[in-house]
């Protein structure tokens, strides 16, 4: 029996010690397997493309009274299908007696092709005000029909359009002027996030960097006592291909000194060249820009400023870089002239063209958002509280799996305070994949507001938020939020409650 037991035994074993050969044998091949090199996604090009509107605008409103003020809008609108076209929209003075006055919103157009040219009917709805004007609590709405004759690339028409501020006393029917331009807005699906790709385009607006700004003005205008304030901002910049030449779009509003409420909206040409082989980085040139500007008791008269800067770049790596700008501020319509210096820090947004004539990066998740937002108790000026209410637009780029960047204005349109208007800048956290159907997230921002009798003591500011977001699609996302925001200065402290909904998309990042 001893003997057959042992047999036995011994048999177990070697079952035993084959079966865990052939467990390790199999355990080393897998883990060699694992050890081979993985094939990588090969770059793939944009596979998402939208049409895309661009348009100016010039109109003369009434106001009471019989006062005349010029009013020059801009529009980027995105075709959404079946003839409807959606996007972000602001006017401003830029005439008159009201430098200063800018009003943010959302626009939507029906638009038919007849002949050479394009019929549109729209409504847009936006917030602010601003100089005094009577605006109320700050909504604007403006039902137009305009025609667009083709010219190439560009169009050229009429419109005929009603400038209403419901809750104030400005209502005015005019004829306008409209230039325009079509694109395409070209990006990736925000599944593909993460993936290389290569186009032989840019993405998106293609803007190749965008700016953090702070800009010191010494106001001078002859008149009162000389002022030194400080404005904060951004701008997007786009180089043209083998030249020094590149183009962008800035604005700012005041953080420091006597002026919360100033604001402007400026469109810039620029050149520059590296005088250094050895640090094609560094650039020396020049700048200058055209646009509008007011509010915050600085002398604009009717709005339209002119910027010359003389410009130095340094590059930084990591795809940023900095740089100093020097200059001078002018008003076309009034008593402004302010020496002007200009610190930036950027970062690129869309990878520079290869060798091989393409933009080649990895897409990063991005997104346009629509805002509606309820302060619930800012101070005012006169010491009062009154809850307020303001639309705004935001732009969101994904920086890291968790990371995002943000860029927001938003302006007031009900609640008393019709001048009020915030920019914001900052980042976020986000959790989960950005195509997920749930998410959480949390964002830290930082800003400039002023206006509307709101008591922002300079202007600059902070805003915390946290929210919750849900999407039906993946390329769409409503989100909830609710947070809080405080004036760095002054009394300005109120809770802040948001319901927004997001267009999401993907482009090529550097």
């Amino acid at each position: 029996m001893a003997g057959e037991s042992r047999a036995a035994m011994g048999r177990l074993t070697a079952r035993v010690l084959k079966r865990a050969a052939a467990a390790l044998l199999c355990g080393v091949c897998t883990s060699a397997a694992l050890a081979q090199p993985q094939p990588q996604p090969q770059p793939q090009p944009l596979d998402r493309e939208r049409a895309m509107s661009v348009t100016l605008g010039f109109e003369t409103v009434r106001l009471p009274g019989g006062e005349r003020m010029g009013l020059l809008g801009g529009t980027l609108l995105f075709d959404v299908g079946q003839g409807w076209w959606l996007g972000p929209a602001a006017y401003g003075a830029a005439s008159g007696e009201r430098g200063g006055l800018f009003v943010g919103g959302v626009e939507v157009q029906h638009r038919w092709r007849l002949g050479g040219g394009q019929l549109a009917a729209g409504l847009y709805a936006g917030g602010g005000g601003g100089a005094s004007a009577p605006v109320g609590g700050g909504l604007m709405l403006r039902p137009a029909l305009a025609w667009l004759h083709d010219l190439g690339p560009m169009q050229a028409g009429l419109s005929l359009s009603q400038v209403r501020f419901p809750s104030g006393r400005i209502d005015g029917r005019q004829l306008g002027l409209v230039l325009g331009w079509d694109g395409r807005f070209r990006h990736a699906d925000l599944r593909r996030a993460g993936q290389p790709a290569s186009d032989t385009q840019r993405s998106g607006l293609g803007v190749d960097r965008i700016l953090a700004t702070y800009t010191q003005l010494d106001l001078r205008d002859g008149a009162a006592p000389e002022r030194r304030i400080g404005l904060v901002g951004g701008r997007l910049d786009r180089r043209i291909d083998g030249s020094g030449w590149h183009w962008g779009l800035e604005t700012a509003g005041a953080a420091r000194g006597d002026a919360s409420g100033y604001m402007e909206i400026l469109g810039s040409l620029g050149w520059d060249v590296a005088p250094l082989d050895a640090l094609p980085g560094l650039r020396l040139g020049g700048r200058a820009a055209l646009g509008l500007g007011g509010g915050g008791a600085v002398p604009t008269g009717g709005g339209p400023i002119a910027r010359a800067m003389l410009t130095l770049a340094v590059p930084l790596g990591g795809g940023l870089s900095t740089g100093l700008e020097a200059g001078r501020t002018r008003g076309l319509d009034g008593a402004l002239t302010a020496p002007t210096l200009q610190w930036w820090l950027a970062s690129g947004l869309e990878p520079a063209r290869g060798a091989s004539g393409r933009y080649e990066g990895l897409l990063a998740a991005a997104g346009w958002t629509a805002a509606l937002q309820r302060y619930g108790n800012p101070r005012r000026v006169d010491g009062s509280r009154r809850a307020l209410n303001t639309i705004g637009i935001k732009i969101t780029r994904q920086a890291g799996q968790h990371l995002y960047l943000s860029g927001q204005a938003h302006s007031a349109y009900a609640g008393g305070a019709g001048a009020y208007s915030v920019g914001l800048i900052g980042a976020g956290l986000v959790s989960g994949a950005p195509q997920q159907g749930w998410q959480a997230g949390v964002e830290a921002l930082v800003g400039a507001s002023g206006g509307g009798g709101v008591d922002t003591s300079g202007g600059a500011l902070a805003q915390g938020l946290v929210w919750a977001g849900w999407s039906p699609l993946p390329s769409q996302q409503w989100r909830i939020g609710a947070g809080a925001l405080r004036s760095l200065r002054g009394n300005l402290s109120t809770p802040v409650f948001e319901l927004s909904w997001t267009w999401r998309f993907a482009q090529t990042a550097p």
